[in-house]
């Protein structure tokens, strides 16, 4: 509902445009959150709890399933992959 006010549409005519598209809303959330956990991800200065809280997640299990059913990898798996280890700041 938020999302269709922004753009000025009730939520059924961007669901619509959506499904003419071959889109829907859940899965376009799902691709953003995605590639905002891997960007925050890279920052050295964040906790996986810093970066689950960010994108709305009250609990970092909840994120952790959340980032392991998009990538196929835990966050700590992800992050070391790319050599990313937390910073002073961030323990």
């Amino acid at each position: 509902e938020q999302v269709a006010g922004v753009l000025s549409l009730s939520p059924s005519a961007l669901a619509r445009r959506l499904t003419e598209q071959g889109l829907n809303f859940r899965a376009l959330r799902e691709e953003a959150l995605r590639h905002l956990a891997e960007s925050l991800l890279r920052d050295s200065n964040l906790t996986l709890s810093e970066v689950g809280v960010r994108l709305g997640y009250t609990e970092q299990s909840a994120f952790t399933r959340a980032f392991k059913r998009w990538t196929g990898v835990a966050p700590t798996q992800w992050r070391s992959r790319l050599g990313v280890t937390l910073s002073d700041a961030g323990r």
